[in-house]
Parts: C-alpha cells; sequence; structure tokens
C-alpha cells in the first residue's frame, strides 16, 4: 500500500465520523437501516447509541455486528455488546473496531439505564476512545454519553440524546483531534406491534442541523421491513430484521449520494426472561 494510498483511507476514515454522526463511524444494523436516527433505537444495538432505550429490557442479550462503510474494508467497523437487566436497571457493555491494521479506532464503553415510573427512561454511558496508526503513538479519550425518554401517550414518544457534552479530544503526541459533540431530538409515533415512524434532528456543534425520518413495519412481531433518508448530503437507508424466538437477525444497507452504498449485518441473542 502507498502512502498516499494511505493518507486517503485515513482521510475517509475521519470523514465517516461526520457522516454518521457518531465518534466511531457505525451506529449498528438497525440505526443504520433507519436513516441513522440515535434517540430511539430500543434494538440490541442501543449501547451504540442512546442508552436509555436499554431501561426496558427483561432478558440476558449478547449480540455482535459487521458493517462495510462504502464497501471498503479498510473502512469496516465491528461490535460486540452484552445487555444484563436487573431489578436495579440494566447495565450494558460494548467492545468495538472501526478501521485496519494501520489505521484503527477502539472503543470500550460501559452503561446503566433504568426507569422512572411507567413514562420515562434514563441512562448513562462511561467511553473509552483510542486510535492507533502504523509507527505511531497510541491517543486516548474519555467521554461520555446520557439520553432520556418521555413516553406522552400510547401512541407517542419524545426523547433526547447527547454525546460528549465534555467536549473531549484524542490526544495525540503532538498535537489533539476533538471529538465531535452531538445533540440529538426525536419523536416517535407508532402503532404496538405494526408501525413505527421517527422524525429527528441531530446537531454537531460544528456543523448545520441533520435532519432524519425512519419507518418500520412489524408482521407479527417476527419479520421486520425498514427505511429511511437523511441529509444533507442525501443518504437513503432501508433494511430489514427476522426473529424468532431468542434469535435476531438484523441487516441495514444506505446509499451516500456522493460516496455510495454500506452494507452490515448483525446476529444476537436474548436468553429467555424468568418470570
Amino acid at each position: 500500500m502507498t502512502k498516499s494510498t494511505l493518507i486517503l483511507i485515513v482521510a475517509l476514515l475521519s470523514l465517516t465520523l461526520k457522516l454518521h454522526g457518531q465518534s466511531l463511524g457505525y451506529s449498528g444494523p438497525v440505526s443504520s437501516s433507519l436513516a441513522y436516527v440515535k434517540v430511539f433505537d430500543d434494538s440490541h444495538w442501543a449501547s451504540l447509541n442512546n442508552v436509555a432505550n436499554q431501561a426496558h429490557v427483561k432478558s440476558l442479550s449478547v449480540g455482535a455486528a459487521y458493517q462495510m462503510r462504502f464497501n471498503l474494508s479498510e473502512l469496516s467497523s465491528r461490535a460486540a455488546t452484552a445487555i444484563v437487566p436487573s431489578r436495579f436497571g440494566s447495565f450494558s457493555g460494548l467492545a468495538m473496531q472501526s478501521g485496519f491494521s494501520k489505521s484503527n479506532y477502539n472503543r470500550y464503553a460501559v452503561a446503566y439505564s433504568r426507569l422512572f415510573g411507567n413514562s420515562i427512561s434514563a441512562g448513562f454511558q462511561f467511553n473509552y476512545m483510542n486510535h492507533q496508526m502504523q509507527s505511531a503513538d497510541r491517543a486516548d479519550a474519555f467521554y461520555s454519553a446520557f439520553g432520556l425518554g418521555f413516553k406522552t401517550t400510547e401512541s407517542i414518544k419524545v426523547g433526547v440524546y447527547i454525546q460528549n457534552p465534555e467536549q473531549s479530544k484524542l490526544s495525540y503526541q503532538d498535537e489533539a483531534y476533538a471529538l465531535p459533540t452531538f445533540f440529538n431530538g426525536a419523536i416517535k409515533y407508532s402503532i404496538p406491534h405494526k408501525f413505527f415512524a421517527i422524525f429527528e434532528l441531530e446537531k454537531e456543534l460544528e456543523y448545520d442541523v441533520v435532519y432524519k425520518t425512519a419507518i418500520q413495519f412489524s408482521f407479527n412481531d417476527k419479520l421486520f421491513v425498514r427505511g429511511g433518508v437523511r441529509g444533507k448530503p442525501v443518504e437513503i437507508t432501508f433494511g430489514g430484521g427476522f426473529q424468532l424466538v431468542g434469535l435476531s437477525i438484523d441487516v441495514g444497507f444506505s446509499h451516500h449520494q456522493q460516496l455510495g452504498m454500506t452494507s452490515g449485518a448483525g446476529l444476537a441473542y436474548s436468553f429467555k426472561h424468568k418470570q
């Protein structure tokens, strides 16, 4: 691999952080099929987004996922998650890597979520991230994320999610790279077990607001069809999922108007909850 090619890939990897609107450029196979929404990702992959959604989890679950951004293996992401519910709330862990052997980002996180009554959910996450480049010192950063969800009626929810409010930086030997700080707000309308629609706004401190719209259709809570649009630049997303007993399989695809296709998939298992 030539030096110019390496520089191009690293530049694309940095661009990916902004395109996806999160630190490591990956939000899981469900979110990536739903316009990359974060506030109301109540899938097994909520650890990658708003952990407040994990407050509703009643069964121990584990999962693994993979994504290839713009069909480049150098921009691939891998993640493993675990959610452990208890009578005191839900605890979760996340391990994730994005990039390739010559330049990769690693993220490790632990989180706590719980319900307050029947209408409010809240979650807090502590993250450690590092960036390792070949023949260079490792850069490290710590940051937090927290979110809230409010059930206003049986069909409508509103929520917020904030990532890196401390404005942490990846500290290299000679310089520091600022991690993005994001503020997300969303509203969700749902018909239980059949359909939901989400409208979300995302604001990074140094960039314009990004609008996201997503929908999901559910068939007997076993088969799911998803789609969404986000921009600007415009990115069309689509995908689906299948759930049988405790096993869930999800796929997500997106098409960026300038950079092309992204594809990903995830596999998760929920252990039966004992009443």
